[in-house]
């Protein structure tokens, strides 16, 4: 596994002892907490944007003032990941309204699109591995 720097790995070893403990160490609770640790806005509202506990995104924080441009992202790659999320608010799950903020083009448009694919391998690991052709 890579990590972008040791905050990042510092925050996932945390977290996964946390996981650990509540019995919450699948490829769902993996990549969500290793993607929310990418970034240090993200990082620092982990528990406004996720709860642990319940396994609960909270998807109105995409919107919140603490969010960038780039952790929106981040965020929005971790909510892909957890549950195929593709919805700015709650307001939009009601009208459906679909955000093309979600689309690769627009989520892998920043430094951290390595790690993104990192948290592809871990929330896919069976289709991932490298082949032997």
């Amino acid at each position: 596994m890579k990590f972008i720097d040791s905050k990042h790995k510092g925050f996932w070893n945390k977290k996964y002892k946390e996981m650990e403990m509540l019995g919450k160490t699948d490829v769902y609770f993996k990549s969500i907490v290793y993607v929310l640790g990418i970034c240090e806005t993200t990082r620092d509202n982990f528990d406004k944007i996720f709860n642990l506990k319940n396994g609960e995104i909270n998807i109105n924080s995409i919107n919140e003032s603490y969010q960038t441009n780039t952790s929106q992202k981040v965020t929005r790659m971790a909510f892909n990941l957890w549950n195929s999320c593709n919805y700015d608010s709650e307001k939009d799950i009601e009208t459906d309204e679909i955000s093309s903020n979600y689309n690769v083009s627009e989520i892998f448009s920043c430094i951290y699109a390595p790690y993104f694919y990192e948290g592809i391998k871990i929330r896919y690991p069976e289709y991932t591995k490298e082949q032997n052709l």
